[in-house]
């Protein structure tokens, strides 16, 4: 009996042993949250882009009439007879502000009509930059400024006029 009593023991002592395993069911991890709260940016005009009095060519060559982005200096190039009159010129200015430190794009469309009754005159504009940096630090108030100017082609059948259109420039944080 002593040897069944040894197997009993240990069949007994297998089988407390051999409990089936549970599987979790549920599992936890912590994340974290950031925000970085800024200024919202703004944009002001300072000046318009304006190109002045010219005369346009008397041949069949024609002129190109540009406004420098970043000088504002007015040029005429090209084979025409055409002139540049003294007159008030300026390429457009913009004065950015917002969080000091913060990069920032900068979108000039490609072109702008001006027109002048039923004639028009397309205008390519050219920004002095397609993005830019608040100055300051992160808390402090930033600007910035830039300019756009642009040209146009300029022969003798182009009609005197007063020409004027518009445009929208527009910046965003990057």
């Amino acid at each position: 009996m002593r040897t069944f009593s040894k197997i009993a023991a240990a069949a007994l002592g297998a089988a407390l042993v051999t409990v089936p395993a549970v599987a979790q069911s549920t599992a936890t991890a912590s994340a974290s949250s950031t925000s970085r709260i800024t200024a919202p940016i703004t944009l002001t005009k300072d000046t318009d882009l304006a190109f002045g009095t010219v005369v346009r060519t008397s041949d069949a060559n024609s002129n190109t009439v540009t406004i420098n982005e970043t000088t504002g200096a007015r040029t005429i190039t090209g084979t025409g007879s055409g002139a540049l009159v003294a007159s008030t010129t300026s390429r457009a200015t913009y004065t950015v502000n917002g969080e000091g430190g913060q990069a920032f794009a900068i979108t000039v469309p490609g072109t702008v009509v001006m027109t002048s009754g039923a004639n028009n005159l397309t205008v390519n504009l050219t920004g002095s930059a397609a993005s830019g940096t608040l100055s300051g630090s992160l808390g402090s108030a930033g600007s910035a400024t830039f300019g756009v100017g642009g040209n146009f082609s300029l022969g003798q059948s182009q009609a005197s006029g007063a020409y004027s259109g518009s445009f929208n420039t527009t910046v965003a944080y990057n």
